[in-house]
């Protein structure tokens, strides 16, 4: 799992750097636009910054190449859910779409490193790794919400 760093620079909208509670879920969400990159899907975030009325952001982007691009560091709290009190306890991750508004093999196999390192990392339960659709009722990640891509399959431990 290749993992690059290109943090947000801080903003009320994107990254307010507010420490998180503690680190007790694993949220996932997805982009809205389809075959963007993870660094194009980075810098639509970035510019947030600049609009009063949009607030988003996550920890991490896996593109459709399975490159994790980490945005905002596991300590900071990350605006994706807009749900406060989750968002203060939760790590996120936002997935790509390629061309076909689908997710790669390449993808899911680096989500799933991702998760099992999280979860090991700081002792997260598999019942907490959830869909950004579990929270806010956003239908993102829309293939986990609408299609047969199983969220305990991909974040399942082999420890566990």
């Amino acid at each position: 799992m290749e993992l690059k760093r290109y943090y947000l620079t801080k903003s009320d909208n994107t990254r307010r750097k507010e420490k998180l509670e503690g680190i007790k879920y694993i949220v996932l969400t997805s982009s809205k636009y389809s075959g963007f990159s993870a660094l194009k899907n980075r810098n639509i975030i970035e510019k947030l910054k600049y609009k009063e009325d949009k607030e988003f952001s996550c920890h991490y982007i896996i593109d459709t190449s399975g490159l994790v691009l980490n945005i905002i560091p596991e300590g900071e709290r990350a605006i994706c859910t807009r749900n406060e009190n989750f968002d203060s306890k939760s790590i996120s991750i936002m997935l790509c779409l390629d061309k076909n508004s689908d997710y790669t093999k390449e993808e899911l196999n680096a989500l799933k490193k991702l998760i099992i390192k999280l979860r090991n990392k700081y002792s997260i339960k598999e019942e907490n790794v959830v869909r950004e659709y579990d929270v806010n009722s956003s239908r993102r990640p829309i293939k986990f919400v609408d299609e047969s891509i199983l969220l305990y399959e991909i974040s399942e431990n082999e420890n566990s």
